[in-house]
């Protein structure tokens, strides 16, 4: 069994006006495979809402450790 491609794209979303990563497993493509539609499939179906709300919580959490200890 061949080993798996692992890359990571940084996608730009209009919606959110951010960019983001995303990671791929290419595997067994063809070499005419042409990755720009299935790029803007993954920015259109990504989970704005989501990601809007986890940026929102990173910035309130000021990005340092937040680690709860008792």
């Amino acid at each position: 069994m061949a080993d798996a491609i692992w890359k990571e794209y940084e996608l730009f979303c209009p919606v959110c006006n951010a960019t983001f990563k995303q990671l791929v497993v290419l595997h067994k493509l063809p070499e005419n495979f042409d990755m720009t539609p299935y790029l803007d499939s993954m920015v259109k179906s990504h989970d704005h809402k989501a990601f809007q709300e986890a940026r929102r919580k990173e910035a309130e959490a000021g990005g340092a450790g937040n680690d709860a200890q008792g």
